[in-house]
């Protein structure tokens, strides 16, 4: 049996060399034939497997038969032809339907291949008995299948629960079974499986009075979603996602004045604020159920300040490098405690200004390869971002664009005159005539992020 989660990716690369053969070679043409007698054999496998095939374009997504399919390195170019040209032509759900043959789909990638306007005369013709097409609204419509985000909401919150009880428990010296969080971590990466830009969101949402708690799930949520995308197992997911929620537990033995200290603090304060990596090891060997995660996780707490050129505390010779997942919690970590308010900053920085400060620092904090794969995930002006378009208006940033980093999906929550409105969605990547001017604080036109996301 084909495995799921590369089932639709190998029927996107399928289709795709089919549509660019035709682009070189007439309908009868051996390399056509052979191309698409390919895509026929995987087609009449899947629909011995399945009733019929789907793929959904939503957003920046393409769904095989409900099931998210990942940008990754391999299959790429298909992959993001085949959206962008389904977004082109308006189409919303492909389906091919058992009994199609390969004249059949020959004739379709032929006509697939055509701007919009021809696309829809030919599809109109009904000469095609065994593929059904739903176009798209002028508004990108969630599927039915992803209409209830609820559950992504619900993950979020519980997992939230999850990690307040155990760091609560450790402050206050009581048993911890590490087992509860591993339940959550793979409720989270289920999650992020499905809708990855729609727990990452959440993410965005940032309370100033419970920090701990969400600043380790948040890294958690981020570590996992780069994990995901530089294609890590689902086992290794679970060792990282566990190795995020756990990082700064060690903090529970640094005293809370120390912690949440307005100002700036001395350079004894300092010191003992960097032993939590050393108590961290300490409190993940005293939680119950330690494995290999649990180990996994005492090295990522002991070495998430180790830097990428040697650098970092605790000090450790400058050849030992930390290992993957402790790279990977360096940039999460920097990336949303940068972006959030605390007592000693009050005013966080703006979420593409720091992933300005992760690349000035590649090489020398972090690893290269990491903070280009991070900002590829986050896009340029990340999920949660306020933004001040051309036409005067502000907006949030709701969702990325794959293919176009820079032009996100975006939600208008103040028209020109600065007045608080329930605006519609853009895709700035099709309307191209609006720009962005500039990114700004919320704060400044009194937009809740929160109530867009929750």
């Amino acid at each position: 049996m084909i495995a799921t989660d590369k089932s639709g990716a190998n029927l996107v690369s399928l289709f795709y060399a089919l549509i660019k053969d035709l682009q070189v070679y007439d309908l009868n043409n051996d390399v056509v034939q052979n191309a698409a007698k390919r895509l026929m054999y995987y087609v009449n496998t899947l629909l011995n497997m399945y009733n019929h095939i789907e793929l959904v374009r939503y957003m920046d997504y393409i769904f095989f038969n409900k099931q998210r399919l990942r940008f990754e390195i391999d299959g790429y170019a298909s992959l993001q032809f085949i959206h962008d040209k389904l977004k082109t032509i308006g189409v919303k759900t492909l389906t091919f339907l058992p009994g199609i043959d390969k004249d059949e789909i020959i004739i379709f990638a032929s006509v697939f291949k055509e701007e919009q306007d021809t696309f829809q005369k030919h599809f109109a013709s009904g000469t095609f008995d065994h593929i059904n097409i739903e176009f798209a609204t002028e508004e990108d419509e969630i599927p039915d299948f992803l209409r209830d985000g609820e559950h992504i909401k619900r993950t979020y919150f519980r997992a939230l629960k999850v990690t307040k009880n155990l760091l609560h428990n450790l402050w206050t010296n009581q048993a911890v079974d590490v087992k509860s969080s591993r339940r959550i971590v793979y409720n989270l990466i289920n999650a992020l499986s499905q809708d990855e830009i729609g727990l990452m969101a959440l993410t965005a949402i940032k309370d100033f009075d419970e920090y701990t708690y969400n600043h380790s799930l948040n890294v958690a949520i981020l570590s996992l979603a780069l994990g995901q995308r530089l294609g890590l197992s689902k086992k290794a997911l679970a060792r990282l996602g566990t190795a995020g929620l756990l990082h700064d537990i060690g903090k529970v033995e640094i005293p809370k004045q120390l912690i949440y200290k307005p100002g700036k603090l001395t350079e004894e304060e300092w010191e003992i604020i960097k032993h939590h990596s050393d108590y961290g090891v300490t409190e993940i060997l005293k939680t119950r159920g330690l494995d290999e995660i649990g180990l996994v996780s005492i090295t990522v707490a002991y070495q998430h300040h180790w830097n990428f050129d040697g650098s970092g505390y605790p000090a450790h010779e400058e050849d030992q490098k930390p290992t993957l997942f402790a790279r990977i919690v360096r940039i999460c970590d920097s990336y949303d405690a940068m972006t959030t308010s605390r007592v000693y900053q009050p005013i966080p920085y703006l979420p593409h200004i720091v992933l300005r400060i992760l690349w000035k620092h590649q090489n020398i904090f972090y690893d290269p390869v990491l903070v280009k794969a991070f900002i590829q995930l986050s896009g340029i002006y990340p999920v949660g971002s306020c933004l001040e378009l051309t036409s005067g208006e502000v907006c949030l940033v709701i969702r990325q664009n794959q293919g176009h980093l820079a032009r996100p999906f975006v939600k208008l929550v103040r028209d020109a005159q600065k007045k608080k409105t329930d605006g519609r969605m853009i895709d700035l990547s099709v309307e191209k005539h609006i720009k962005i001017v500039k990114a700004i604080y919320p704060q400044k036109f009194r937009v809740d992020v929160a109530t867009y996301f929750v």
